[in-house]
């Protein structure tokens, strides 16, 4: 059920150019930072982009230090190979270090499969990296090892992130994390296919009623089976077709101890997605009915008209796309819109002993040149803070394609966290196999599997 490491394994970004120069600060200089993205892709025709983004910085000879020497341990990882690896290595440290005469960073990598479990034992341990991305606090937050911030980060630095994206980074009304980057939900769209259907481009007006309209007109049979699909349902991101019918997950925001999905509005709300995927017409194929291919990257094979897609996604897209296609904002439900988004944070070790030097990295890491530069580069990020969004909407890889990328913006408006129970390791360790139960095998019914989802998670906060 859980999203929140679903970048780690699936994320096969397209491989761009970054460049940077490492320089040290011994003598009045003005660095020149150039991030060169050229590429031919396929749409409807052959196009050519090319983005380049100058900045200089002028470093004084003799320049005070942020703080005192220091050399402290970064993780982090690009999930795109060793092109990525350098974007931090070779242009993001070097540009902290030479703001920060006196600090040296030292790079680790987050990209293994058991990261996250590796950085609680290290935490454990009192040698976790001193500062670190991740995409979900794991235990981190509420077992007092990650730095309290909110001396360091006041509500103004604050206001420029999306509220959706600050939720998870709070525990007891105290900050532990500020976001790196933005991942939501926008619908991704097959031209080719709405045309040959008949079904008018979404436009931000579609209601829930238009959206099954359009997904059955789009879906084909031949011989019986069916050869494509009008739409792609991931049982994993589910939540805000719960919200968007009036319905709630659970009973907070973040970390709740009670269950509310199989509840009227709340299973309404699941049961819509569920029937196009086991009902009596589906339009969605069942997980694994398209071999080799997962929720990802299955827009990919041109066989569905019409999918949620995360932002992460649009590179992938771009890259592998054989077909017209673009992005609009979700369908509107009896409530109104919905969002979905998830924690991207930075976090600093509570054991650190070089809390202002790693403070620094964070503030560094979350500012407008680095949000511009993960953007622009190699990555392909969407900026988490508010101010950077002309960059994603106008300059990014996507928009450049001539893409809606705005509609992940739009979205974010109204976005709320994916939500974790109290516990969330153990609460995932009693739901994951119910829900696969239902929405994978379905071996278990409908509203039974959701009752007893329900009542399995309530019975471990009584």
């Amino acid at each position: 059920m859980s999203g929140s490491m679903s970048r780690r394994h699936f994320l096969r970004l397209s491989a761009l150019a970054a460049g940077g120069t490492a320089l040290t600060a011994c003598a009045p200089q003005v660095v020149e930072k150039v991030v060169t993205v050229k590429e031919t892709v396929e749409v409807e025709k052959e196009v050519e982009k090319v983005v380049t983004v100058k900045e200089t910085v002028e470093v004084p000879a003799e320049i005070a230090p942020a703080v005192a020497p220091a050399s402290i341990r970064l993780a982090e990882g690009s999930w795109v190979g060793p092109e990525g690896i350098k974007f931090w290595t070779d242009d993001i440290i070097p540009r902290f270090e030479l703001e920060n005469p006196g600090i040296t960073v030292t790079w680790e990598s987050a990209e293994s499969d058991d990261y996250q479990d590796k950085l609680y034992a290290q935490a454990v341990a009192g040698d976790a990296p001193d500062v670190f991305f991740i995409w979900w606090s794991g235990g981190l937050m509420e077992k007092g090892q990650l730095l309290q911030l909110d001396e360091y980060f006041d509500k103004e630095y604050m206001s420029d992130f999306y509220p959706g994206n600050v939720v998870g980074q709070v525990l007891d009304g105290k900050l532990y994390g500020i976001p790196k980057y933005i991942s939501t939900v926008a619908l991704g769209y097959n031209k080719d296919i709405l045309d040959e259907a008949g079904v008018p481009y979404p436009d931000g007006t579609w209601d829930v009623a238009t959206y099954l309209d359009a997904c059955q007109k789009c879906t084909k049979v031949t011989d019986g089976e069916i050869t494509q699909w009008g739409n792609y349902i991931s049982d994993g991101y589910l939540q805000h077709w719960v919200w968007m019918n009036g319905g709630e997950w659970m009973n907070a925001d973040l970390f709740g101890t009670e269950a509310l999905f199989n509840e009227a509005k709340a299973a309404e709300g699941l049961k819509y997605n569920y029937d196009m995927i086991y009902g009596a017409n589906p339009t969605s194929a069942k997980p694994g009915q398209i071999p080799d291919m997962g929720w990802w990257n299955v827009f990919s094979t041109g066989k569905v008209g019409l999918v949620e897609s995360h932002s992460w996604t649009v590179t992938n897209y771009i890259r592998e796309n054989n077909f017209a296609w673009d992005f609009a904002t979700l369908p509107k439900g009896s409530a109104g819109q919905a969002g979905l988004t998830f924690v991207n944070s930075y976090s600093a070790f509570n054991g650190t002993k070089e809390k202002d030097a790693s403070v620094k990295l964070i503030e560094f890491l979350t500012g407008p040149w680095a949000q511009k530069a993960m953007c622009l580069g190699i990555l392909g990020l969407q900026p988490a803070r508010r101010s950077m969004r002309d960059v994603w909407d106008t300059v990014s890889m996507g928009a450049q394609a001539g893409k809606n990328v705005k509609a992940f913006n739009d979205i974010m408006e109204y976005a709320r966290l994916t939500p974790e129970f109290k516990d969330s390791q153990k609460a995932n360790e009693v739901l994951n196999p119910i829900w696969e139960q239902i929405w994978v095998t379905g071996e278990l019914p409908f509203q039974e599997g959701l009752d007893l989802a329900a009542e399995r998670i309530n019975s471990l906060y009584q």
